[in-house]
C-alpha cells in the first residue's frame, strides 16, 4: 500500500504542475497573438511542433529511466555511449520532424491561400533547435537526479516534459519570430 501512496503523490503532484504549465504557456500564446497573425502558415505549424517537443523529450526520459530502472545505465555515471545516442535520435528527430513540419506548413499555407512565405521552414528548424538546447539537457538532468532521489522517472517526467516543452517551444518559437 506504501507503493501505492508514493506513486499516487508523484503521478497527482506531476498533473497538477502540467496543468498549470499548460496555463503558462497558453498565456504566453495569447500574449504573443497579435505577432502571431502576422505570420503566415503559423497556426498549422504550432501544434506539430507543440506535440513533437513533448513527445521527443517524453521518450528521451523514458529511455533514460528504462535504462536506469534495468541497470543497463548507471545512476552515478550519466554520460555514457546509451545517453550521448538517445541524444543524438533526440536530436536528429526533432530537427528532421522541425524540416517536414515547416515545409507542410508552407505547402499548406501556398496552397490554400497563395501565399509564399518560405521563412516558416526557418523558424520551424530554428524554433527546434532553440528548444533542443534547454530540453534536452534539463530532460536528462531531471531523469538522474529524480532517479537518484529515490523518485520513479517514469511517473514525473512525462507530464513535465510535456509540459515545460509547451513553454519552451512557444517561447522558441517567438524568438525564431523575432530573429527571422
Amino acid at each position: 500500500m506504501q507503493i501505492f501512496a508514493k506513486d499516487f503523490k508523484e503521478i497527482f503532484s506531476t498533473q497538477l504542475i502540467s496543468i498549470t504549465g499548460g496555463l503558462i504557456a497558453g498565456y504566453f500564446l495569447a500574449v504573443a497573438l497579435d505577432k502571431i497573425y502576422l505570420i503566415p502558415g503559423f497556426f498549422i505549424l504550432l501544434p506539430g511542433l507543440l506535440d513533437m517537443r513533448g513527445n521527443v523529450s517524453g521518450s528521451l526520459a523514458a529511455r533514460l529511466s528504462a535504462g536506469l530502472h534495468l541497470g543497463v545505465i548507471k545512476s552515478r555515471k550519466p554520460i555514457n555511449r546509451i545517453t550521448v545516442e538517445n541524444i543524438k535520435v533526440a536530436i536528429l528527430l526533432t530537427l528532421i520532424t522541425s524540416l517536414l513540419l515547416g515545409s507542410v506548413a508552407y505547402l499548406a499555407n501556398y496552397v490554400f491561400s497563395g501565399v509564399d512565405y518560405p521563412k516558416i521552414i526557418l523558424i520551424s528548424i530554428f524554433a527546434a533547435v532553440l528548444s533542443n538546447i534547454i530540453e534536452i539537457p534539463m530532460t536528462v538532468f531531471l531523469t538522474f537526479w529524480l532517479f537518484k532521489r529515490g523518485f520513479d522517472p517514469n511517473n514525473i517526467m512525462g507530464p513535465y516534459v510535456t509540459t515545460s516543452g509547451d513553454i519552451v517551444t512557444i517561447l522558441s518559437l517567438l524568438a525564431a519570430v523575432a530573429v527571422i
